[in-house]
């Protein structure tokens, strides 16, 4: 049998992670065969770089995720694919708006409706129209979290038996040495902090450094690292960067591949990521899995993951997020206890539990 996966959001926010761990997982497995996909005509030679899997059958098209093309001119690729693929999978809600046979879509999470997520309500009616389309018209409908499966039945009135909780997993990557290469000059003797994610509003990049700014004088050889992408321009980071208390302080690093990141973790005395919604939080696992001691926002879905393993704060106060961090970076011991619980932690999500589950997922339609 032969799918597709729509690659749409390769290189972009959580799905696209998703999106990168199933097509590695699905490459060369006997009951998927060739693996159809369609991805952003700039990201090519990204793309067979990373994913030169001759059961991969990649197009590359001239359009980005969620624009017109995205949800119209892609049904007419899709039936281009005629009778080689039975089965369509979409990791995320860009569902087109017509697809010529069975498919299922994830839905990682419900964030659009939160009030922090920064659109005007017109768009937010639109991206609500989108995916009850989406997930009524799917066969199945998979998500990350059992928060997010409360807040489809919520929201959109699913049956629980129509909605199948599949984590994602940590890269053995993550849990592995950083290898040969240095950090960055910056960074090369010096204690940083980090956040790792999409800088995006919901994610509350802006109380990382607000709280990053209240521990300034008291660690003057302190580093902030911000390593991800761009949502808008200018963004939080570049409106803040221009605080001189900032100065050869603040390291940005655009778009990190795996292998950077890992770096990073290697030196990072604590990782940051006070986000006010998120289905899952995939980056503070990647980190507790290099051992590195997380501090996060108090909110039910990290709970749910994390449990006991990291350091809770409240989001809504840049001054709880720094006493958090001042904790793990003057605690040794609560450092070292975090670090080895989250290590632990991380280890139940790795790769074989999920991908038998999507594979028993597969096999069942």
């Amino acid at each position: 049998m032969s799918i597709y996966l729509d690659g749409m959001f390769y290189r972009c926010s959580g799905v696209g992670r998703v999106y990168e761990n199933l097509l590695t997982a699905f490459a060369g497995n006997a009951d998927v065969g060739e693996i159809h996909t369609i991805v952003p005509l700039p990201l090519k030679s990204r793309f067979l770089e990373q994913f030169p899997h001759p059961a991969i059958r990649p197009r590359f098209v001239g359009y980005g995720p969620m624009g017109f093309g995205d949800l119209t001119l892609k049904s007419a690729a899709l039936r281009s694919l005629g009778g080689k693929v039975r089965l369509y999978f979409f990791p995320g809600h860009n569902v087109p708006l017509s697809v010529p046979g069975r498919y299922i879509v994830s839905v990682n999470d419900v964030t659009v409706f939160s009030p922090h997520f920064r659109l005007p309500r017109y768009r937010k009616a639109g991206f609500r129209r989108l995916l009850s389309r989406a997930v009524h018209g799917a066969e199945t409908v998979v998500t990350i979290s059992e928060t997010v499966k409360g807040d489809l039945v919520r929201e959109f009135g699913l049956p629980p038996g129509k909605i199948r909780v599949i984590h994602p997993w940590v890269k053995e990557t993550f849990f592995g040495p950083p290898g040969d290469e240095p950090l960055p000059i910056p960074l090369q003797g010096k204690d940083y902090i980090l956040y790792v994610g999409l800088r995006i509003a919901h994610k509350n990049v802006e109380g990382v450094l607000r709280a990053f700014l209240l521990l300034a004088d008291d660690f003057p050889e302190l580093r902030l690292v911000v390593a991800g992408g761009r949502y808008t321009v200018p963004d939080m980071v570049d409106r803040l960067k221009t605080d001189p208390r900032l100065k050869d302080r603040l390291i940005e690093i655009l778009d990190p591949t795996d292998e950077e990141i890992v770096r990073l973790f290697s030196g990072a005395k604590a990782f940051v990521f006070p986000s006010f919604a998120e289905g899952f939080g995939l980056p503070p696992l990647e980190a507790m899995a290099a051992g590195v001691p997380v501090v996060c926002s108090d909110i039910p879905v990290f709970r749910e993951v994390y449990g006991d393993a990291v350091l809770y704060v409240d989001p809504n106060r840049p001054e709880a997020i720094a006493e958090g961090v001042r904790k793990v970076l003057t605690d040794e011991g609560l450092s070292a206890r975090f670090a080895l619980h989250g290590r632990a932690r991380a280890g139940l999500y790795r790769r074989d539990r999920s991908v038998n589950a999507y594979l028993d997922l597969i096999r069942s339609m």
